[in-house]
């Protein structure tokens, strides 16, 4: 431990969790027969069962070619997007390896059935609840690690200084990494079931509260607080942002670390610690809204119930 360059509140505990979440990114599934991260693997299956509920779910009538199509836009839009903006090359060209195994999954997932069954749990009243939490487990661990090193990473190695130190460009390229895809796919009618696709005026733009989904709040704040936990210059950028408490750096921190209140240099957090806070953050962001409609609909079934109660004791 070095405790004069350490974070000033780095962990066992979050370094911990850390090195699990690296774990399940390193990991193999089969270290000869099937070569492909754990995570890798479930980000896979997630984004074949994530396409298909984007065209309609059980209602959707595209081929299997159209659908593999769909699914590589689903996944390599915000990147692509991202990349155009930046003017640097698109990562659809420069990611052989993913585009096969993000296809195949999503054939297999196609043609065995098991897409299929996967739609009719998300449909069904109990599976859907757990099926989605699941999604969320897999979205906040993948979106994470793609906001840190893809968007926010992209922005910092950009040739041009200014754009490279602004905390708004990468801001809004971590929140584009992270929920730029429904914002696509509204302006180009991804999700008709029919696949007939079309650029036209995207709703979000007649209704702004539209943007005020889940995965935009949270790939904004998971963004910001990427920044603001692995930044070592915080309050020569924010000097109007005021410092822990010392009670609160006492519980915070341990006794062998730097007192805050004297540095100014040093990152709250590493990393690897950063991205693990941001992932309990940013499934915390999309586990709210799934637990409202659960709560919505078991108020809705007991109010129908109850109606239904009293219509039958009127009639009797």
């Amino acid at each position: 431990m070095h405790p004069e360059t350490d974070p000033l509140f780095s962990s066992y505990i979050l370094a911990t969790v850390a090195d699990w979440q690296e774990l399940l990114s390193k990991t193999h599934v089969h270290e000869v027969y099937i070569p492909v991260a754990i995570l890798s693997l479930a980000h896979a299956v997630r984004m074949s069962h994530g396409t298909r509920m984007l065209c309609g779910g059980a209602q959707g009538r595209l081929g299997l070619f159209q659908s593999c199509v769909l699914n590589l836009i689903a996944l390599f839009a915000p990147s692509s997007l991202l990349a155009l903006l930046l003017g640097m090359p698109s990562p659809l060209l420069m990611s052989p390896v993913a585009i096969c195994l993000y296809t195949v999954v999503h054939c297999i997932m196609y043609t065995t059935g098991l897409g299929h069954q996967l739609i009719r749990l998300h449909t069904h009243p109990a599976g859907a609840f757990w099926l989605e939490i699941g999604l969320a487990c897999i979205d906040s661990l993948c979106r994470t690690e793609g906001m840190a090193n893809v968007g926010l990473a992209q922005i910092q190695r950009h040739p041009h200084p200014v754009l490279a130190q602004s905390w708004t460009a990468q801001v809004i390229a971590g929140t584009l990494l992270a929920a730029g895809m429904p914002l696509i796919a509204s302006a180009f009618q991804l999700h008709s079931p029919m696949g007939i696709w079309q650029l036209r005026t995207p709703a979000w733009l007649h209704e702004p509260s539209r943007l005020l989904y889940a995965d935009l709040v949270g790939g904004a704040t998971v963004s910001l607080l990427l920044l603001v936990l692995t930044s070592g210059n915080l309050h020569a950028k924010l000097p109007w942002l005021p410092r822990p408490t010392r009670s609160m750096v006492r519980w915070l921190a341990l006794s062998h670390k730097p007192d805050i209140h004297r540095s100014t240099h040093l990152p709250y957090l590493s990393a690897r610690e950063a991205k693990a806070v941001c992932t309990a953050v940013f499934f915390v962001c999309l586990l709210v809204p799934i637990i409202h409609r659960r709560l919505v609909k078991q108020r809705s079934s007991v109010a129908r119930q109850q109606e239904g109660a009293r219509t039958k004791k009127a009639k009797e």
